[in-house]
């Protein structure tokens, strides 16, 4: 019975070394790596600039600012125009009102009987649309 077991053993064993089952498995270790995306961001501002940066993180919010890996730009504010000269004919609304105007959609401000208090729209035909005092 011994001498069947140590045949049986052995031709176990040349099966599996033939087989490459009893060579030893190398542990192949795994390479630690470090992969990171870069992003872009951009927004357009008010005045027409455009302000963009490239970074892992990244994020922006319309009109205001951009924001990567934790450094912000912000849009410039511009400061409002000054009120209209009411002692100044050409800042009165009904000297306006009518005449051209060179960018559909823009608006100032300008005078009502001696006080900055009116407004003007530039219309589509390209004429000012204002206040004006209501005749009594």
């Amino acid at each position: 019975m011994k001498q069947t077991f140590a045949v049986l053993a052995a031709v176990i064993a040349s099966t599996l070394v033939a087989c490459g089952g009893v060579e030893p498995v190398e542990t192949q270790e795994q390479l630690g790596e470090d992969s990171s995306a870069l992003v872009s961001c951009s927004t357009s501002c008010s005045d027409g600039s455009t302000l963009s940066c490239t970074g892992t993180t990244c994020s922006a919010a319309d009109g205001d600012h951009v924001q990567c890996n934790g450094n912000y730009q912000y849009c410039q504010v511009s400061p409002p125009p000054p009120p209209p000269d009411c002692t100044n004919p050409r800042d009165m609304c009904v000297n306006i009102n009518g005449t051209r105007c060179a960018t559909p959609g823009t608006s100032r401000d300008c005078c009502v009987p001696g006080v900055p208090t009116g407004g003007c729209f530039c219309r589509s035909n390209g004429t000012w649309i204002c206040t004006i005092p209501a005749e009594p």
